[in-house]
């Protein structure tokens, strides 16, 4: 390919990266992101810091949000830097290996049905794990399946820790080298046994710095085993079109908003020979990554108990399509490629612009209403109450409560709880991406009344009220 022609994909790229980051933009949602902040804020306050919760100890991610918050100071810029961040490493690893599989154009392919794919987006928007884990892992893939060299087999298996830091569940894909090791190809035995090397560095360090600091190397896998209690089937359906154990997480990969058209598309571009002229140092490159991928599908399969069903834990089996489509696509017709192509990415855009950008607008209701009555009290539900606080540090307020209302105060509640009091504001949600276009455009009346109510209404409104004296 040209310079000229690099150029033109790199700036297709980032102009549907940009429009994907901004349908599909959530930001700061008071959750795990916050537990990260505050375990970042550790290290910048009170080095080194062993963590003490599931959510600090991810060192890979804390030390980088604290390195970019040392930056950009405290604020939620700092938040969205360093999920972009995570967002740019995820496309580039993901292109690189595609273009190492199936060549040049494959790979920028790769790279645009990565960077449109809304499982990554969901969480490129808000400081989250999954990405950079993600990350780790191709590249250790990258790396051990492209060695020649111990060193390069030491690298992979450093960045194999890496992701096991970012999350204990990255040992599930990993396991899908053991059979590799077993046949002794395509990856020779000694490069995987340097690759094993390299994690126990990794992980071996972690587990003195936790022993120096704590007195305890396995503590960060006390913390973890015990996170999470026993997952029941309703866990499972929240967001997924469930049947039957069996054949749930299959399901979950062909009938998901996160996934879009992916797999069926991925599906057939295998039937229609994607995997046929691969050159054998590309084909070596993909059998270590789908190897990894399907161990990570079946092994998150059987422990549906103890793993919830969510997309995310599938994120390696989508990029191993993602690669294989654009492998397809690089092959076929001009025409072809860019219809199809356009297929993807547009249906992947259209279901982003749907989604609801608020999902805490009871949380931003509340922040909205302590900063417009600086000098009172506004009263929330609790849970809104710890969320909002860390909005409301940034911008230096700490005027809301939690607790039954004192006559006479602020209160802000849902419009459908039927707060009593006089109506003082109301906080209509916000339209979907998509409803916002539509209201703009004036086609709001041509919705069908089922599906504006979640078009343009994604979240129940809000009221602030004060209540009688």
């Amino acid at each position: 390919m040209t310079r000229s022609t690099n150029w033109r994909w790199g700036l297709l790229l980032a102009v549907l990266a940009a429009a994907a980051l901004w349908l599909g933009w959530v930001g700061f949602i008071a959750s795990d992101d916050s537990l990260y902040y505050a375990g970042a804020m550790r290290w910048l306050t009170d080095p080194p810091f062993a963590g003490d919760t599931h959510w600090s100890t991810r060192f890979p991610l804390t030390l980088t949000f604290a390195a970019v918050l040392t930056v950009m100071g405290q604020g939620f810029a700092a938040f969205a830097a360093t999920a972009v961040l995570f967002y740019a490493a995820i496309i580039a690893v993901t292109g690189l290996y595609a273009a190492k599989v199936g060549g040049q154009r494959a790979g920028w392919i790769s790279a645009l049905l990565t960077a449109t794919m809304p499982v990554i987006v969901s969480h490129a928007t808000t400081v989250s794990v999954d990405l950079l884990e993600a990350s780790a892992l191709l590249l250790g893939a990258l790396l051990v399946s492209g060695a020649t060299a111990t060193w390069r087999g030491v690298a992979a298996g450093a960045c194999f820790g890496v992701a096991v830091l970012c999350r204990e569940t990255s040992l599930l894909p990993i396991v899908g080298l053991a059979p590799l090791f077993l046949l002794g190809r395509p990856v020779p035995r000694r490069i995987l046994i340097a690759s094993g090397i390299g994690f126990l560095l990794v992980i071996g360090g972690e587990a003195l710095f936790q022993y120096a600091m704590t007195g305890d190397p396995l503590r960060r896998y006390a913390i973890a085993f015990h996170h999470d209690e026993h997952i029941d089937r309703a866990a499972n359906m929240e967001g997924n079109f469930l049947l039957h154990p069996a054949i749930d997480p299959l399901l979950v990969l062909l009938v998901n908003d996160d996934f879009g058209l992916l797999f069926w598309l991925g599906g057939a571009a295998v039937a229609f020979g994607a995997l046929r002229g691969i050159s054998a140092e590309g084909r070596k490159r993909l059998i270590v990554l789908s190897a990894m991928a399907l161990a990570s599908f079946v092994l998150v399969s059987v422990l549906y108990s103890k793993l919830v069903l969510n997309p995310r834990y599938f994120t390696l089996p989508a990029l191993v399509a993602a690669i294989v489509l654009a492998m397809w696509l690089d092959r076929i017709a001009p025409r072809w490629r860019a219809l199809l192509l356009a297929a993807v990415v547009g249906s992947n855009l259209l279901l982003m612009s749907v989604g609801n950008a608020h999902p805490r607008w009871e949380m931003e209701a509340l922040v909205d209403a302590a900063r417009a009555h600086p000098a009172q009290t506004v009263i929330g539900d609790e849970n809104d109450v710890r969320r909002a606080a860390l909005p409301l540090g940034f911008a230096g307020q700490q005027n809301i409560a939690s607790g039954a209302p004192q006559p006479g105060v602020l209160l802000v509640a849902r419009e459908d709880q039927s707060p009593v009091g006089t109506v003082i504001a109301r906080y209509p949600s916000p339209p979907t991406r998509l409803g916002g276009i539509l209201r703009g455009l004036g086609l709001e009346p041509f919705v069908p009344a089922p599906v504006a109510h979640r078009m343009f209404a994604p979240s129940p409104p809000v009221v602030l009220v004060r209540t009688p004296r």
